[in-house]
C-alpha cells in the first residue's frame, strides 16, 4: 500500500535491491520454498553495501571467516543457517536466507568437483534453492543493476572514468533517492558529486551511533566536523551532544529541516535516531508531531481504539466514525515512520474508508446483468478494499481492530446484495449450459486456467499487468452453478462441450459423454490434449513455435490457499498474482500470440465468519460450505437452483452470504455476485511487449564485424551501436534488424574508433532503446 507520493518518490538503490532480492526467492504454486537466495559477486563489487544491507534484510548472511556477531561465518555455518539448525539464527516462516557469497562466481559453484572444498556445503544450495542474478544467468554487477530494467534502469555512461566514479561513491549512491537520477545521461561527474563533504550525511551517521562514530573518526575529522556543524547548523556536536542535536533535528529549527529531509529519505539506515528522538523530545509544546516516533505510536493506540469502538455501532454510524478518522489520520501516511512500518493502521485507513464510501450504496440493479454492470463499474472496489485492509493489518491487536471495522460495514451490504442477486437470479436465470459461451479456439491462443480468480482480484492483475507495459482486455462471464470447481471448471475448458451431466451425486462434476466417467483433473487434460492442445504442467513452459499451436496450462491456487489460511488469504494476494503475471509474461516471450486467462468461480470472505443457515444433515446426501445435495423425497428449507451439467437435477443452496454446516471466513458454492461473475482476460504480446524483454545475449568481434545474440527471438527489433545511448547521431554503424534467430552483424567501417568503448543497443519499433550493453570496438568484452 502507498505511504505517499514523497516516499515513492524517495526509492532508494538499496531499497530497489532488496525488493529484487525478496523476488528471487518467489516460487510457484507446486514448488518448494526455496532453502536460500545465493548471491556470488566474483569481484566483490557489492562487499561495501553490505552493512547498509544488513539494516534493511535481518536475513541476510555472509560467507567469510566466523564473525557470528555480524551474520557471517564459513559455508558450513551457513548451511546450518539455512537448514534451521541454530537456535540463535531462527528466521520466522516463508523468511528466505540470503547468503551473499564475494569473490565467489556462480561458475565456481556450478563446477561440482572443481569447488574449492571450503564451498562444498554450499553447492547443493543452488538446487535447492535459487540465484540472484541477470536474466542471462550471469552475476549481477553494480554496473548491470543500475543500468538493467530488472535493476534500477538509470542511464549510465560506459566509460572508465565514470565505471570508477561509481565504484567510490556506491555507499552514497546506495542510499540517494533514484528520482534524482533518472532522466538523464549519468557521467563520472555526477557520482563524483555524491562524494563531495556531505555535512548532513555525517551528522546523521553519528547521531545514529555516536560514540563508535567518534571512536571511527581520526582528531582531524572530527575536528573539521564540529567545525562544519558550528558554522551550518549552529551547533557543537562535542560541547552539546546528540540529546540537543536530536531536539534540533525534531523540531526542525532552520537549517535542520534540510537534515530531517535527509533522514526520511533512507530512515532504515538509521535504526537508532528514533530512539534518540523518543530521549530528546522536549516536554512543553509548541514542536512538530510528525518527527517525533511517540506521537506517531500515540496516534496509532488511539486509531486502534476507535476502530475496536466501531464493532459496536450502527452501518452508518460506523462508516462516518471511519470517514472522520481518515481525515485525522491521512497525513500520518506522509510521515516517516510509516515508511519504517510503524503507521499500519494508518495505511489500511486509506482500503477502509474506500470500504466505508463504496458500502454506502446498496448493491442493486433490476436483472442480474443490469447488477453486474453496478458491480463491474465501481461496487466490486468494497471487495477489493476488505482485501487490502486486513492485508495492512500486521498485528493481533491490529488485525481485531481491522476485522471488527469490516465486518460492521461489510457484512450487512455483502448480505443484502446476495439477497437480491439470488431473487433476481430466481427471476432470470444467467447461466445457462445451452445458452452459455464456450471457450473459443483461436490459433497462437494459450489458455491460463486461474482457480479461484475473483473479478476484484482480476482487476488488481490487470493494473499490475499493464503497469508492465501489456495490453489487457478483461471482460466478464457468468460461472457455472454451484460456483464449485468441480461443477466449474470443466465449464470453461475447451471441451466442455465433450461433456454431460448426469445424477447430481456428492461431487457435483460432470461424466465424459462417450465414456461416462467423471470428470477429473487428469482425465480433463487428456481430453484437452486429444482437441490438439499443447498441455503444459504448472513449471513448465512450452514454446510456440508455429502460429496455429493451441495450449492449456493451469496455474494459481487462490482457491487452495482460500480453504487453507481463510481469511489471511487477503496477505497472499499480491505475491500469487506476482508469479501469476509472471507465468504470463513468460508464456508472451516464448512466442505464443495471445494468452487467455480464464478462472471459475469467485467466493465470498468475510473475517470473522459468514453467518450459518440451517439445513440438517440427515436431509442431505452431500453438504458443502453453501451448497448440497439434498436426498430424494427430502424437503429442505433453502432455496433449490438447477445444476449447470444438468437442468433436471436440483441442489439447495444457502439463502443470503450464509454457510451450511460451521463457520468459515472463505467459502463459495453459493449464488452471490461476488462467486458467480468471473473475469476472462486476454493478454496480448505484441511486438513492444515482447521486445522490452530482449536482452543481448552474446556479442562477438571478428575485426570490425560486431556479430550479436539477442533473446528472445522471433521478435521484431533492431540493433544499433553508439557513443551515447540514447543519441541516434551518436552512431558508428548502419541500423541492423535482428532476424527470426536473434541474430544480426553489424559494420564499424571506421578503422580509427578500434579500442573504444561503445554501446549496442536494442530498439523497438518506436526507436526507443529498450536494452543496451557495453563493448569495445574490434575487441572482446
Amino acid at each position: 500500500m502507498s505511504t505517499g507520493a514523497d516516499l515513492q518518490d524517495s526509492i532508494t538503490l538499496l531499497d530497489a535491491m532488496v525488493a529484487s532480492l525478496l523476488k528471487a526467492g518467489r516460487h510457484g504454486p507446486g514448488e518448494a520454498e526455496p532453502a536460500a537466495i545465493l548471491w556470488t559477486d566474483a569481484d566483490g563489487q557489492w562487499l561495501s553495501l553490505i552493512p547498509q544491507l544488513k539494516m534493511l534484510l535481518p536475513q541476510l548472511f555472509v560467507h567469510g571467516v566466523y564473525e557470528p556477531a555480524e551474520r557471517q561465518g564459513p559455508a558450513i555455518w551457513l548451511r546450518c543457517i539455512t537448514e534451521g539448525t541454530l537456535n540463535e539464527f531462527q528466521l520466522p516462516a516463508g523468511v528466505v536466507p540470503v547468503i551473499y557469497l564475494p569473490h565467489v562466481s556462480r561458475q565456481t559453484l556450478r563446477d561440482v568437483e572443481g569447488c574449492p572444498q571450503e564451498l562444498q556445503p554450499l553447492v547443493e544450495l543452488q538446487y535447492r534453492g535459487c540465484v540472484w542474478c541477470q536474466r542471462n544467468g550471469k552475476d549481477w554487477t553494480v554496473e548491470a543493476f543500475l543500468v538493467s530494467d530488472d535493476g534500477v534502469g538509470l542511464d549510465v555512461a560506459k566509460d572508465s572514468q565514470t565505471r570508477k566514479a561509481i565504484t567510490g561513491a556506491l555507499t552514497q549512491l546506495a542510499v540517494t533517492p533514484l528520482s534524482r537520477l533518472l532522466g538523464k545521461r549519468l557521467e563520472a561527474e555526477d557520482f563524483d558529486k555524491l562524494m563531495v563533504e556531505d555535512t548532513a550525511r555525517d551528522l546523521l551517521g553519528w547521531l545514529n551511533d555516536p560514540g563508535e562514530t567518534r571512536e571511527k573518526w581520526e582528531p582531524a575529522r572530527w575536528s573539521a566536523f564540529r567545525s562544519r556543524c558550528k558554522a551550518d547548523y549552529g551547533f557543537d556536536p562535542e560541547s552539546e551532544g546528540e540529546l540537543v542535536a536530536a531536539e534540533k533535528l525534531g523540531n526542525l529549527e532552520g537549517p535542520w529541516a534540510g537534515v530531517w529531509q535527509r533522514y526520511a529519505e533512507a530512515p532504515a539506515l538509521y535504526p537508532r535516531i528514533p530512539v534518540l528522538l523518543g530521549r530528546a523530545k522536549p516536554a512543553t509544546l509548541p514542536f512538530v508531531k510528525k518527527t517525533w516516533p511517540d506521537e506517531n505510536e500515540k496516534a496509532e493506540e488511539e486509531l486502534r481504539a476507535r476502530l475496536q469502538g466501531t464493532g459496536s455501532m450502527s452501518p452508518e454510524a460506523a462508516r462516518r466514525e471511519i470517514m472522520e478518522l481518515e481525515k485525522e489520520h491521512s497525513e500520518r501516511r506522509e510521515w516517516v515512520w510509516a515508511r519504517l512500518g510503524q503507521s499500519p493502521l494508518a495505511l489500511t485507513l486509506t482500503a477502509l474508508n474506500v470500504l466505508a464510501e463504496t458500502t454506502e450504496t446498496a448493491l442493486g440493479g433490476g436483472s442480474p446483468e443490469a447488477m453486474a454492470e453496478l458491480y463491474c463499474t465501481g461496487a466490486y472496489l468494497a471487495d477489493d478494499a476488505v482485501l487490502r485492509a486486513l492485508s495492512g493489518a500486521r498485528s493481533a491487536e491490529d488485525r481485531k481492530a481491522v476485522e471488527r471495522a469490516i465486518r460492521v460495514i461489510y457484512l450487512p451490504w455483502l448480505e443484502d446484495g446476495a439477497a437480491h442477486f439470488q431473487s433476481l437470479a430466481a427471476k432470470s436465470p444467467f447461466c445457462v449450459k445451452a445458452e452459455s459461451q464456450m471457450i473459443t479456439e483461436e490459433a497462437g491462443q494459450c489458455i491460463v486456467f486461474a482457480d479461484g480468480l475473483r473479478y476484484d482480484v482480476a482487476g488488481r492483475l490487470k493494473t499490475l499487468a499493464e503497469g508492465r507495459g501489456l495490453h489487457v482486455a478483461l471482460n466478464r462471464s457468468w460461472s457455472a452453478l454451484p460456483t464449485v470447481t468441480a461443477t466449474t471448471k470443466p465449464a470453461v475448458t475447451p471441451v466442455a462441450e465433450k461433456l454431460v451431466g448426469m445424477a447430481l451425486g456428492e461431487t457435483f462434476d460432470p461424466v465424459v459423454t462417450e465414456t461416462g466417467q467423471s470428470v477429473t483433473t487428469e482425465r480433463l487434460r487428456k481430453l484437452i490434449a486429444n482437441e490438439g492442445y499443447t498441455v503444459m504442467s504448472a513449471s513448465e513452459i512450452v514454446a510456440s513455435g508455429d502460429p496455429k499451436d493451441k495450449g492449456w496450462c493451469e496455474y494459481g491456487e487462490i482457491d487452495r490457499m482460500g480453504h487453507s489460511l481463510q481469511a489471511k488469504l487477503a496477505g497472499q494476494i499480491d505475491e500469487h498474482l506476482e508469479l501469476l503475471l509472471e507465468r504470463i509474461e513468460a508464456l508472451l516471450v516464448s512466442g505464443w500470440r495471445i494468452v487467455r486467462l480464464v478462472t471459475d468461480h469467485g467466493w465470498l470472505l468475510v473475517p470473522g465468519g459468514l453467518p450459518l443457515a440451517e439445513l440438517p444433515k440427515y436431509l442431505t446426501e452431500s453438504r458443502w460450505a453453501r451448497c448440497a445435495t439434498v436426498k430424494p423425497g427430502n424437503q429442505v428449507p433453502v432455496p433449490l437452483v438447477r445444476w449447470y451439467w444438468n437442468p433436471d437435477e436440483y441442489f439447495a443452496t444457502a439463502p443470503g452470504a450464509a454457510c451450511f454446516g460451521k463457520t468459515q471466513e472463505y467459502a463459495h458454492g453459493g449464488i452471490s455476485i461476488q462467486e458467480c461473475l468471473v473475469a476472462e482476460m486476454v493478454f496480448t504480446g505484441d511486438v513492444n511487449a515482447q521486445a522490452e524483454t530482449a536482452s543481448v545475449s552474446d556479442v562477438q568481434w571478428k575485426q570490425m564485424w560486431c556479430r550479436i545474440a539477442v533473446e528472445p527471438k522471433g521478435i521484431k527489433i533492431t540493433a544499433d551501436i553508439r557513443r551515447k545511448v540514447n543519441d541516434p547521431a551518436s552512431s558508428i554503424t548502419a541500423t541492423k534488424a535482428v532476424d527470426g534467430e536473434g541474430k544480426a552483424a553489424l559494420l564499424v567501417e571506421d578503422d580509427s574508433l578500434e579500442g573504444t568503448t561503445v554501446s549496442l543497443v536494442l530498439l523497438d519499433d518506436a526507436g526507443r532503446v529498450i536494452a543496451k550493453r557495453a563493448t569495445t570496438v574490434g575487441g572482446e568484452e
